[in-house]
């Protein structure tokens, strides 16, 4: 082998060598630690529909490390989004143990889970989801709807409506 075609191999490997090392940070979404809901935090608000009960709102402030506060207006109550588990698809799908504890509603105890599908708007390159796709499932009921990206200001009276107090809104930043 020549010198030139040693020098050659010798800079692709160094090269490939590199590209592996990465400082200890991920770009993969499904990567488990801070920043894992990065690409789906911030404040959401949504119709939701279940059998048997009117259609009502949701509102929902997604932490970008995995946790959220909730609140709904069908039922008068909100509670705690905790991350459980990301599925790595494209885009990612995220799954939230839901806790209810509160709220102006009869009965605000219970769990479910939830997900969250982020649709993909023709935009792979885009940092934030304006849009997701909600599923909750648990004690026997199925809800669904369609949330969109909000600010504080829409957020809050949800919260209020349902007898909770509204989370500690943080300008971005």
């Amino acid at each position: 082998m020549s010198a030139r075609g040693l020098a050659l191999l010798l800079s692709i490997g160094a090269l490939l060598i590199a590209g592996c090392d990465d400082g200890g940070s991920s770009t993969d979404v499904t990567a488990p630690g801070e920043g894992i809901t990065r690409q789906i935090s911030g404040r959401w608000t949504g119709k939701l529909h279940q059998k048997g009960v009117k259609p009502f709102v949701i509102a929902v402030d997604i932490g970008a490390a995995g946790s959220g506060e909730v609140a709904y207006t069908g039922i008068e109550c909100g509670g705690h989004w905790t991350l459980d588990w990301v599925e790595a698809s494209a885009p990612p799908r995220y799954f939230f143990k839901e806790e209810i504890t509160e709220g102006a509603g009869g009965s605000c105890k219970g769990t479910g889970e939830v997900s969250l599908a982020p649709i993909q708007d023709n935009e792979p390159n885009e940092p934030a989801y304006v849009r997701l796709n909600y599923q909750f499932t648990g004690g026997g009921v199925i809800s669904r709807g369609l949330l969109h990206r909000t600010d504080a200001g829409a957020v809050a009276p949800v919260f209020e409506q349902a007898g909770i107090k509204p989370p500690d809104f943080v300008p971005p930043g």
